[in-house]
């Protein structure tokens, strides 16, 4: 913004803004919210009556629509790619539910943020109208878990824990669902003994549950304590273990595929070089660094670029350099990303020196 506003800039940014106001469906009181401003202020603005800080007023109002322009222009990937992750929790979900008979059988997904889990447990759910995704929290008590589950099923959720737990018995025993418990790490051994006993064994329902490591050691703990013996009988309905962090990590190629990161990165006419897939594939098999997901933020801020948008492709070092001025805080976790990169460069050099 200028430090002065002549009359003609002032009253083609009124237009402008008034244009944008009809364009989003805002109000005034809407567009002062966005840019810490009162209604009145943008109205007498608006009207060409505002005396305060005219330049200030205006920088906040041109950041507005800027910031908006640029959100429409980043173009982005479809919402939903079936990649090996997505079918892989999509098969262990049909295991699941296929040998469920005279009780339910539970299926587990382990794996740390990033690798998408949430997002393909909803498409599931979207997809089976019999199965129903509850997304737990620390916050949430047993009779609240037991309640949202009610009410996805369309059964009433009020009172106790023991009469809610009965409808659901009563309700689901002779219906098809399957109960998809997403961020289901916070869960204690009392918690699971639970949801075995009401869902899997009194209503025979399918259950599968999806967190971090710390679910695996939750059902792997070898103590003998109070209440932890039922970790046996719930083991024992155990119908598969799904531990996306161990694939990742494999050394024969990991969960994700060429195919796959191509198929979520490679839109909007940028392409992917071979060596930005591989330095995707390397950030998705290395833990603590939010795999697909820091994957995402990197490819939308790097499709923001006039220069890659102006060259048309996207390669390693470019996304290593939007590590670094992103100030990503996975950059103390891929040393081993930086270096196999920064190996591949010398190679490629060295061979095109001859």
């Amino acid at each position: 913004m200028p430090e002065k506003l002549s009359v003609p800039e002032l009253t083609a940014l009124i237009e402008s803004v008034k244009r944008f106001k009809a364009d989003h469906g805002l109000s005034h009181a809407q567009i002062g919210r966005r840019i810490g401003y009162s209604r009145s202020v943008v109205a007498s603005f608006l009207a060409g009556r505002y005396d305060g800080d005219l330049e200030k007023l205006a920088g906040k109002l041109v950041w507005m629509m800027n910031s908006e322009a640029r959100k429409q222009r980043r173009d982005k990937g479809e919402a939903f790619v079936s990649t090996t992750v997505a079918r892989r929790i999509g098969t262990l979900i049909v295991q699941t539910e296929a040998f469920s008979d005279a009780e339910g059988r539970i299926g587990v997904i382990i794996g740390d943020g990033g690798h998408g889990k949430s997002h393909c447990l909803r498409q599931y759910a979207e997809a089976d109208k019999n199965a129903v995704y509850i997304a737990y929290d620390d916050c949430m008590t047993m009779t609240r878990l037991f309640a949202e589950i009610a009410r996805a099923v369309k059964l009433p959720s009020a009172g106790s824990l023991a009469a809610v737990t009965a409808r659901l018995v009563k309700g689901l025993r002779d219906r098809r669902v399957i109960v998809l418990i997403d961020e289901a790490s916070s869960l204690r051994v009392r918690d699971l003994n639970r949801l075995r006993q009401v869902l899997v064994i009194k209503a025979r329902c399918p259950l599968v549950l999806a967190g971090n490591a710390d679910l695996l050691k939750t059902l792997h703990d070898p103590g003998y304590r109070e209440g932890h013996a039922s970790l046996d009988q719930f083991n024992s309905r155990l119908m598969s273990i799904l531990n996306l962090d161990e694939v990742a990590g494999d050394d024969g190629g990991g969960l994700y595929t060429a195919e796959d990161i191509r198929a979520l990165y490679e839109y909007g006419g940028i392409v992917l070089k071979s060596d930005a897939v591989e330095t995707f594939r390397r950030i998705c098999k290395t833990p603590r660094t939010g795999r697909l997901r820091t994957c995402g933020h990197i490819c939308s801020a790097l499709h923001m670029s006039p220069t890659i948008a102006e060259r048309g492709y996207i390669d390693g070092p470019s996304i290593l350099s939007a590590v670094e001025q992103l100030a990503l805080p996975i950059r103390e976790w891929l040393p081993m990303v930086y270096r196999q990169v920064r190996q591949q460069e010398q190679r490629e050099a060295a061979a095109w020196a001859g």
